[in-house]
Parts: structure tokens; sequence; C-alpha cells
């Protein structure tokens, strides 16, 4: 696996919005990528906005 094997900025916004998504590409990219928990974070932050934005308003 080389370093440049990144997390895609794509994905991890797909993620960010969708967080069931980001959980899902994690399984599917955590042996392809050298950072696969990008997405698991970018899905936990997706819940905690949307659970402050649904208090909010």
């Amino acid at each position: 696996m080389s370093e440049s094997n990144k997390a895609g900025i794509l994905a991890l916004i797909v993620s960010f919005v969708i967080p069931i998504a980001g959980v899902i590409i994690y399984f599917i990219q955590k042996d392809k990528v050298s950072n696969p928990t990008a997405y698991l974070k970018c899905a936990l932050a997706g819940v905690i906005v949307g659970l402050i934005f649904g208090k909010i308003l």
C-alpha cells in the first residue's frame, strides 16, 4: 500500500453528508487506503452536526 493512496475528498464529503454511506465506504476501502478511519470520523462528525441542527431547529 503506497502513501499516495489516501481517502478521497469526494468520499469524505459523502461520508459527512450521508453517515451510513461513510460506514459502508469504510468497510469497502479499509484494505485499499492508508487512512480508512477518516471515513468513520467524517460519518461521526456528520451525525453530531445533524443532531445539533436537529436540536436547534
